[in-house]
């Protein structure tokens, strides 16, 4: 009960009020405005950064500036402020050279993450570290020998098969040993979910009941929280962290991931339009880390910048907010420049890359979305260019279909869907994935549009009903929110079809089925309420359709079945 009450209290305090009304547009405008004129200070020594987390755990030191570095640190580590989590602990091991834990901090924060792995390499380097602080233990510190004994284990040479299996495993042996160890429990849990990253049931629910106790101790825990999010997804009962969700870009208002990560948990609920805000907030806290540290680089040299405007725009596109999708569309040029080749700004070691075009690539294909619902004329000035990539070319012409359909022009939509079909073609003797699979769904859903547009609606349901039997298969929404590869679910198009076809029934049960993964989606909801009002229900649809106002941006008669 004391950890119930103390909650209620902590939600009062530090809850952000959600941004509804005529304001949300402009309050997620405003941040990406900021991003692009960001005026914060630019760093010239080593800086701590402000509200990454509120964290803190003993090291073994009599040095309060160590010790002060060590828990930014961790902090760090835990916001995945990657870079500046090693500097930090970096920082701490210089200040005292007989912290062992401060030395432990360093090998902790090279090794891998629940978004990353790191090279043989790497791991060898992480080793020499943890080597060291092994070898700089205090007798008796029986705490610390078992963190430092975890993290040798897990970058032993002889099991790079079983690894960060066994370093989870250690970690939560040491939870259970230390049961009121807030620190040690986040770090368990973070350490039990890398290696399956939401595919292993079992291990995923020991992570999460690790963290449950951290929450129930302290409910404003920021690691925890970020933890709670993802473990919750993975076991499939994302709104579960809603209540923490929305309060943590109050409690870490200076990381950016942190401030995105309630994204995750808005979008499995439905609360779109916030998803746009708190990734737009995002793009801000990130453009202020890169003025404040000096970095060099366009803001999408930040490690995860591309990730939260992808995932921003995705609400924004699925909450009808025309104007807000725009802006993140106009963004693209500015924060993705057109041939930029500054190194993304991804620790060193990583098991993977990532280029300053391939973002550009990702940011401005989706963007086109955008413009093909909400600028047509934008859209249908487009043209392919030489050297473009199959992707890019896929979403222009996929963007030129969606200004064709908002024309009327079936013509024009036919013709932009058999150009898809030339592009999967190519995109499958050239074995690239996702431009066949995204080629696909596109091509389907033009076609399925132009049928609509030439009266013919049982053939638009069959065509709609291929592209989201294709979209569920290769995107299941439990392992693909991240954001969405694709930005809406086409099962409610199917419903707009049966609509048109005049089968309420039909278009009601499929709309509902859509709804299931994409809660209160405001188009889905529109088809339920016209097929209620042909079916009779006047009250049920007037009430439905309030619903469906409700979680839209922009005005509802702009929707026509033809484009829902």
């Amino acid at each position: 009960m004391k950890a119930a009450a103390a909650f209620a209290a902590l939600a009062l305090t530090l809850a952000i009020p959600t941004v509804v009304g005529a304001d949300a547009t402009q309050v997620g405008i405003g941040y990406i405005c900021g991003a692009e004129r960001d005026t914060t200070a630019k760093a010239t020594t080593a800086v701590m950064i402000s509200g990454v987390g509120n964290g803190s755990s003993p090291a073994d030191t009599t040095n309060a500036e160590a010790q002060a570095w060590y828990n930014e640190g961790l902090n760090l580590y835990h916001a995945f402020n990657h870079n500046e989590a090693r500097a930090a602990f970096a920082k701490a091991a210089e200040l005292d050279p007989k912290c062992a834990l401060c030395e432990w901090g360093v090998a902790l924060g090279l090794g891998s993450t629940l978004n990353y792995g790191v090279t043989e390499d790497e791991t060898a380097i992480a080793l020499g570290h943890a080597q060291r602080a092994k070898a700089l233990l205090k007798p008796g510190d029986a705490r610390a020998a078992g963190l430092v004994d975890a993290l040798i284990g897990r970058y032993a040479k002889d099991k790079p098969l079983v690894r960060d299996l066994d370093f989870g495993k250690a970690m939560e042996e040491l939870a259970h040993r230390y049961p009121q160890d807030d620190e040690i429990a986040n770090l368990a849990a973070h350490a039990l979910m890398i290696p399956g990253r939401g595919a292993n049931l079992g291990i995923d629910a020991r992570a999460l009941e690790l963290i449950k106790g951290v929450l129930a101790r302290h409910p404003d825990d920021t690691a925890a929280i970020h933890y709670y999010i993802h473990a919750t997804e993975f076991v499939d009962r994302p709104g579960d962290a809603l209540p923490y969700a929305e309060r943590l870009a109050g409690l870490a208002p200076g990381a950016s991931h942190l401030v995105h990560m309630a994204a995750h948990t808005l979008m499995h609920v439905g609360q779109y339009e916030q998803v746009a805000i708190v990734d737009a907030q995002a793009l801000k806290v990130d453009a202020d880390t890169e003025k404040r540290f000096a970095l060099q680089g366009p803001l999408s040299a930040q490690m995860y910048y591309v990730h939260n405007y992808t995932f921003g725009l995705a609400g924004a596109l699925m909450a009808g907010d025309a104007k807000l999708a725009l802006k993140y569309a106009d963004h693209a040029d500015v924060a993705f420049p057109l041939g930029d080749q500054t190194p993304v700004a991804l620790p060193a070691g990583l098991t993977r890359s990532e280029s300053a075009p391939d973002r550009r690539t990702t940011a401005t294909s989706k963007a086109l979305v955008a413009y093909g619902r909400y600028e047509p004329s934008k859209a249908l000035a487009l043209k392919d260019e030489p050297g473009d990539k199959l992707i890019v070319k896929v979403y222009r012409h996929y963007a030129r279909g969606e200004a064709f359909a908002s024309r009327g022009d079936a013509a024009g939509v036919r013709a932009e869907a058999e150009v898809l079909t030339a592009l999967v073609t190519e995109a499958t003797k050239a074995n690239e994935l996702g431009a066949m699979s995204i080629g696909g769904i596109a091509g389907d859903v033009l076609a399925g549009r132009a049928a609509i547009l030439d009266h013919q609606p049982d053939k638009a349901a069959a065509l709609f009903a291929k592209a989201a039997a294709n979209q569920e298969k290769t995107y299941p929404t439990n392992k693909n929110f991240d954001p969405p590869p694709w930005w809406y679910p086409v099962r409610r198009s199917l419903a707009a079809a049966d609509l048109a076809a005049g089968k309420p029934d039909d278009a009601i049960r499929e709309a509902r089925a859509s709804l299931k993964d994409w809660p209160d989606d405001a188009l889905a909801l529109k088809v339920i309420s016209e097929a209620q009002a042909k079916q009779g229900h006047a009250a049920d649809a007037a009430k439905t359709l309030a619903q469906a106002k409700h979680a839209w941006r922009g005005d509802l008669a702009k929707a026509p079945l033809n484009l829902i």
